[in-house]
C-alpha cells in the first residue's frame, strides 16, 4: 500500500530536521578545532593525563560492570509478571537519575561522613575524589544501561536451547556459559565496546563524587570544562577529539553487534 505522498513528504520534513539537528552542532565543532590544534594538544601533560584518567577508568570499570550486570541481566530476562517489573524499575532508577543527584548519592553513600563512609575509612579505604571514585561513578551510571542492553540479547534467544542442554544433562552453569553466551557472544563484545563509549563522556557525577582533580581524577570531559574558562581554543580541540573517540567507539559497536541488537 502506498504512503500518501503528504506523509511521505512529512517524514522526510522531519528526518531532515533531526539530521540538521545532529549535524550542525557537530560540524560546528569539528570547524572550530583546527587539525594542528588537536595535534598540539598531546604537547600538554595534562591533556595527556585526562586522556590517560579517562581510558584507564573506562577499562577499569569494563570488568566489573560485566560482572555485575551479566548475571542480573540473565537472571531478570528469565523472570516474569510482578517480580520482574518491580526489578526492572530498581534496574532503570540510576538511568532516570540526574547524574548530579548520582554524584551526590554516591558521596552521601561513601563520602567520609556517608552512610558507610565511617566502616570503609576504618579499613583504610577512602573512595571519594580518587581514581576509584571515577570508576565507581562509571559503574554506578552505566551498568543499568548495559543490564537493560543485555536483557535484550538474553530474551531473543531461544528457550528451547537452553531446555536441551539441560535434558542432556547440563548444568543451569554449564548451560548459560557454554549455550547462552555463545549465541550473544557478538552482541555482548559490542557491549562492552558501547560501556567505553558511554563512560568516556560522563561528567556530572563524576566531578561531585570524584572531584576535578588533574592527573588524579579529571577526565577529557572535565578537562573541556577547565579548559573552557582558561582557554577555550583548548576546550573545542579536547571536545572534537572525545567527539573522534567516541565516533570510533560508536562505529565499532555498529560493526560487531547483530542488528537486532541495536533496534
Amino acid at each position: 500500500m502506498k504512503r500518501p505522498r503528504l506523509f511521505t513528504l512529512l517524514l522526510l520534513a522531519s528526518g531532515l530536521a533531526l539530521g540538521t539537528l545532529i549535524l550542525l552542532p557537530v560540524l560546528a565543532l569539528l570547524l572550530a578545532a583546527s587539525p594542528s590544534g588537536l595535534l598540539q594538544l598531546f604537547n600538554h601533560p595534562q591533556v595527556l593525563q585526562a586522556l590517560w584518567v579517562t581510558l584507564l577508568s573506562s577499562l577499569l570499570a569494563l570488568p566489573v560492570i560485566f560482572s555485575i550486570g551479566l548475571p542480573s541481566a540473565y537472571g531478570l530476562s528469565r523472570c516474569n509478571g510482578r517480580i520482574r517489573r518491580s526489578l526492572e524499575i530498581l534496574l532503570e532508577l540510576p538511568m532516570v537519575m540526574p547524574p548530579v543527584v548520582a554524584g551526590l548519592a554516591l558521596l552521601l553513600a561513601f563520602g567520609r561522613r556517608g552512610l558507610f563512609g565511617e566502616l570503609l575509612a576504618g579499613i583504610g579505604l577512602r573512595i571519594p575524589f580518587t581514581l576509584g571514585a571515577v570508576v565507581l561513578a562509571i559503574v554506578f551510571v552505566i551498568t543499568p544501561f548495559f543490564a537493560r542492553r543485555c536483557v535484550v540479547l538474553f530474551d531473543a534467544i531461544d528457550k528451547k536451547l537452553e531446555e536441551a542442554a539441560l535434558l542432556l544433562g547440563a548444568t543451569p552453569l554449564q548451560t548459560f556459559w557454554h549455550v547462552t553466551l555463545p549465541v550473544v557472544r557478538r552482541g555482548l563484545f559490542a557491549e562492552g565496546v558501547m560501556v567505553l563509549a558511554q563512560g568516556i563522556g560522563l561528567f556530572g557525577v563524576i566531578i561531585l563524587f570524584a572531584g576535578n582533580l588533574p592527573g588524579r581524577t579529571q577526565t577529557l570531559s572535565l578537562a573541556i570544562y577547565s579548559a573552557f574558562e582558561s582557554d577555550p581554543q583548548q576546550a573545542f580541540g579536547l571536545a572534537a577529539l572525545l567527539l573522534l573517540i567516541s565516533l570510533v567507539l560508536l562505529a565499532t559497536v555498529h560493526l560487531l553487534a547483530p542488528r537486532e541488537s541495536l533496534r
